[in-house]
């Protein structure tokens, strides 16, 4: 009996360079070389779904490219997939668009502190949430997060200590970029202690909720009790979910109606309203139709996750990867090599030919990992693999 063929189709390897793409293109700029493989980037090297593509492909027939708003169709879209995927309550009024999460962190530090003030964030630290702070003259509150029988945890005892009066804000990341962390229902209700305790907004980043490994449960903010949900500003997208980020779409659920007002001022004084008039059709493709698409997609992250933890430890051993537990991001650390952060990563480039994210991106309490982007097809993580795996004895030499 013939095998039946696949319904999507990740396997295939899409040239991306000469798009104007970031992950290839701007990287291939930024080392001077053509030829290398990007795993650094956060999104995938996988076509979007056929459903959203059509939408687009109506959008464009349409011909016509004006001011575009937000329907109830995407409001409706959104509310149905958190209900159904996270078994989450969403009102249309707690929705605030705003096209980027890294642009919104930033307006949230600008609406709810000031200048001089001091804001959590936890390190090794996604960059853009860290410059919200220091990009606004705030001062940073770093939280070491501490590595304890192969997995982080938050260190609540320092944020005890370190926290003052002068600290307004904690910004969270959940799923945790970039060391794969999903923060456990315990974990988000004793964050979200904590900030009522200190009288803290929480600002939390949720764009990778969607993406976890298999047995693990993403548990959103928004399902905390109610008087911690009156002091959150939940920020989250489609785009790392359906690898839709060029399309530019975000959006806050923020359940305090005071906060959210606050926050729809920030908008509008810097005159940002309308959404690209691709993403209310990628929002309501994304959330109703592409069920099928998403589910394979995970199922296929998850496999390359399995294949690189078994090509590493047979070739690469001293590379140790921490469980995956969220983001299609691997965290790895490399001390077992005894090399400085630089030595690997001129072998990386130098040798292996493959770009990855070096720790010290996230901040000094990084040092001594790196990141590494697993969804793409999985003959190019091969190809990314072997020729590391061709020039690790150069390495181990160095080390």
């Amino acid at each position: 009996m013939a095998k039946p063929e696949f319904e999507f189709d990740f396997d295939t390897i899409v040239d991306r360079r000469n798009t104007n793409c970031g992950k290839w293109d701007t990287m291939d700029k930024k080392y001077k070389n053509s030829q290398l493989i990007h795993l650094g980037v956060a999104d995938m090297d996988f076509r979007a779904p056929r459903q959203i593509i059509d939408g687009f492909q109506t959008c464009i027939d349409h011909g016509i490219f004006g001011y575009t708003d937000l329907n109830d169709a995407f409001y409706d879209s959104f509310i149905s997939w958190m209900k159904r995927k996270h078994f989450t309550e969403v009102k249309k009024e707690e929705i605030v668009f705003c096209p980027r999460i890294n642009i919104s962190s930033r307006l949230c530090v600008e609406a709810f502190t000031k200048p001089g003030d001091t804001i959590i964030i936890n390190t090794p630290a996604y960059g853009p949430l860290y410059d919200a702070i220091v990009k606004n003259n705030r001062n940073v509150l770093e939280s070491r997060l501490i590595s304890e029988n192969d997995r982080y945890r938050i260190d609540f005892e320092h944020l005890e200590q370190a926290v003052t009066p002068n600290t307004k804000m904690f910004l969270l990341c959940s799923p945790h970029n970039p060391v794969g962390r999903v923060w456990t229902r315990e974990e988000l209700e004793q964050i979200g202690n904590f900030c009522l305790k200190h009288r803290l907004i929480l600002f939390s980043d949720e764009i990778h909720g969607d993406i976890t490994a298999e047995g693990v449960e993403f548990i959103s903010t928004l399902s905390l009790r109610e008087e911690i949900r009156k002091l959150l500003v939940m920020a989250v997208s489609p785009t790392k979910t359906f690898n839709i980020p060029g399309v530019i779409l975000s959006y806050l659920v923020i359940p305090d109606e005071r906060l959210r007002e606050q926050m729809k001022s920030e908008i509008d004084r810097i005159g940002m309203h309308n959404p690209t008039v691709f993403a209310v059709t990628a929002a309501e493709k994304a959330y109703t139709e592409c069920d099928g698409w998403y589910d394979a997609a995970l199922a296929y992250i998850n496999e390359n996750d399995i294949y690189t933890r078994n090509f590493f430890a047979k070739h690469m051993p001293e590379f140790h990867i921490y469980p995956r537990e969220g983001t299609y991001l691997l965290w790895m650390d490399y001390s077992g090599l005894d090399c400085t952060e630089e030595e690997l990563e001129e072998w990386f480039l130098k040798k292996a030919h493959v770009s990855v994210y070096m720790g010290t991106v996230f901040q000094e309490d990084g040092r001594g990992c790196i990141r590494m982007n697993i969804a793409s097809p999985r003959a190019l993580l091969t190809q990314a693999y072997e020729q590391m795996a061709n020039v690790y004895d150069e390495l181990k030499k160095k080390s």
